[in-house]
């Protein structure tokens, strides 16, 4: 193992930066095929007296590595970049044009590091963000030997702006103030590299949020500062190591078979970089941006998205943004005038909808960035009718009509997500049967519930909402949640916090410890008409028994999307009717650094039609359950 002494191990730091480590396998959640790494030799440039990092295991995953970091003491962040020196120079020991992928930390709803508290008295700073000791390391494209370097900062990756492919400025409210799209080329440029999950904020971690968001003096949103003496582009190294991965991995064949074929399945890595640069007008929304177009496999569309400044026609509309890099997907929006329901959704083009069957399964998945707030989450949905063609365009296989979330859609008396939008007329394309699953926040404040058998180690940050929108209804919905769920939730209203056995006992958070930007969590969801299954890094989460009302739905079209509504509202939460501006509904990441616009990252994402759940997801039919009622409500 090189390096001249063993690492600095040791519990996490007290700073400011990270309270406390997460290690996953300290909470038995490392996965089971992470292995430890090969090390190799330092480039010579980074030869030196710095202590190595012991006991780093990987975990591949296709065009992407997921590297296990012990704890090392002081560290505030972990980084992990693939040297290549045809491409990456130094300055000192420092990298140059290297794609740097961060740690970060854990994305907490509530009881985060600004999340203030009421201790009885009054509101304090609960000050203990959670450093992740796993780094998902993208741009493993081509099969080959690869050479990565892994390091202990002394600081964290600073937030170097809002992801996008082109700069533009992004207007709030009308006011005096406007935020920033940063590109990856100026990233590069002002940073030195590209930083991919830098955290660590222009504002002081545990400032309150004065001045108000439209001051021009405010630094919510701004990239740090790369000579900031804090949180410097450069930070200081504390450990380093070197380690060797090969793709594709050894045991890929037998611990990631391919059972996702046919002629009507899609599965895409999003290998080739590209960017979208046009969307065309799709439906009336007053001012806000409601655009589509094909990019790659897929079609997007949008809703009630903010025009970026100067933007007045579908070829300069910036304010949303789509490009492929380093092999994934990557979305930028933000909602319009920070007040209204603001969504991105894609369907493939590539495929025509799935045809549910009786006995096998409809297949989709997809990787994403999994930090949710109330006003801020992934969203998926599968909207069906008797024919494909009144789905998609038997030609073009773009959409009949846009699926779009609307306020409180998945609420009682809920919007149908296919009703139509605006001035649009009902047609026979609108109000199909949709069958929706998200995450949403919603806190717990109260250990483990009643009966539950595991050791505690966390509570839930965000539920599980799955509900079924029936035909022919422009409102109302059949909420799928189970019966005797112990939370506080008697008539079933609300979503699914827990993750249940057999006998209805709590296991586990139905999302955590997954509530992270990365490394991506990974989604599964079988669907058939009389059941739907879904997997959360490869582990049965929720099973819902349909019997008692199965889909009626012949074929589903499927879409990929997330919302952001009111990030106004979001920032700033008034407790007990003062007005004093406070961190509330979100996380440290979502208040500091990207309060009014959201960022998400797609990998591996496809669907197949006709297959069969494969042995190594481990199903249990024993924990398939009915909705408390069918009702639709």
């Amino acid at each position: 193992m090189p390096g001249t002494t063993a690492a600095a191990i040791g519990p996490p730091s007290t700073s400011k930066f990270n309270g406390l480590g997460i290690f996953l396998d300290t909470l038995h959640h490392k996965p089971r095929h992470a292995i430890p790494a090969t090390w190799t030799s330092l480039p010579s440039a980074l030869a030196g007296s710095l202590p190595s990092i012991s006991d780093i295991a990987v975990l591949n995953r296709g065009d992407a590595l997921i590297v296990y970091v012990p704890a090392i003491k002081g560290a505030a962040d972990y980084r992990a970049y693939i040297y290549d020196s045809s491409t990456v120079t130094f300055n000192g020991t420092q990298p140059r044009g290297a794609v740097l992928a961060c740690a970060g930390y854990r994305q907490r709803f509530e009881r985060n590091i600004d999340a203030f508290l009421f201790n009885g008295i009054n509101f304090v700073s609960a000050k203990n963000r959670e450093l992740i000791q796993a780094i998902e390391v993208p741009g493993l494209i081509a099969d080959g030997n690869y050479k990565v370097i892994v390091e202990a900062l002394a600081s964290p990756c600073p937030f170097p702006g809002v992801m996008s492919h082109t700069n533009a400025s992004i207007p709030l409210n009308g006011g005096p103030r406007s935020f920033d799209f940063r590109s990856f080329t100026d990233v590069k440029a002002i940073y030195g590299n590209e930083i991919l999950n830098g955290q660590g904020a222009a504002l002081d971690d545990f400032q309150n949020l004065f001045p108000a968001p439209d001051d021009p003096n405010n630094a919510l949103s701004k990239g740090v500062d790369p000579n900031d003496p804090k949180i410097p582009a450069d930070p200081l190294v504390l450990a380093r190591s070197a380690i060797t991965v090969v793709r594709p991995a050894a045991d890929e064949t037998i611990n990631a078979p391919v059972f996702d074929v046919g002629s009507n399945s899609i599965f895409d890595n999003f290998a080739t970089d590209g960017i979208m640069t046009s969307f065309q007008p799709i439906r009336n929304e007053g001012s806000g941006l409601a655009r589509g177009g094909q990019f790659g496999n897929w079609f997007f569309w949008t809703n009630r998205v903010q025009r970026a400044v100067g933007s007045s026609d579908a070829a300069t509309a910036l304010g949303m943004q789509v490009w492929q890099r380093h092999g994934r997907l990557y979305t930028t929006f933000a909602d319009q005038y920070q007040d209204v329901f603001g969504a991105m959704y894609f369907a493939s083009t590539k495929t025509v909808p799935q045809q549910l069957d009786t006995t096998k399964y409809v297949h989709s998945f997809f990787r994403i960035d999994s930090g949710a707030s109330q006003r801020r989450y992934w969203h998926w949905f599968i909207c069906g009718g008797d024919t494909r063609e009144e789905l998609v365009d038997p030609s073009t296989h773009i959409p009949r009509t846009f699926p779009v979330g609307t306020p409180a859609f998945y609420e009682e008396g809920g919007v149908n997500i296919s009703a139509p939008q605006e001035s649009e007329p009902q047609t026979q394309y609108h109000n199909k049967e949709c069958l929706s699953l998200l995450q949403l926040a919603e806190a717990w404040n109260w250990g483990a519930p009643s009966g539950a058998i595991a050791d505690w180690f966390d509570e839930p940050h965000s539920e599980l909402h799955a509900f079924i929108q029936p035909a022919g209804l422009d409102k109302g919905r059949i909420n799928l949640k189970p019966d005797g769920m112990t939370d506080n939730d008697p008539e079933a209203k609300h979503g699914m916090a827990w993750r249940l056995n057999a006998q209805k006992q709590a296991t586990q958070p139905m999302f955590e410890p997954f509530d992270q930007q990365a490394p991506l969590t990974h989604y599964d969801i079988f669907v058939r008409p009389d059941r739907i299954v879904l997997y959360i890094n490869g582990r049965q989460a929720w099973c819902g028994d349909l019997s008692d009302r199965p889909l009626a739905m012949k074929y589903g079209l499927i879409g990929y999307g997330n919302v952001l509504y009111h990030s106004s509202a979001e920032l700033y939460t008034n407790y007990y009717g003062q007005a004093a501006p406070i961190p509330g509904e979100g996380s440290f990441h979502y208040a500091m650094n990207t309060p009014w616009s959201d960022t998400r990252i797609w990998d591996a994402v496809g669907h197949s039609e006709k297959i069969d759940i494969p042995t190594q997801f481990n199903f249990d039919p024993g924990a398939c359950f009915k909705p408390k009622s069918t009702a639709v409500k």
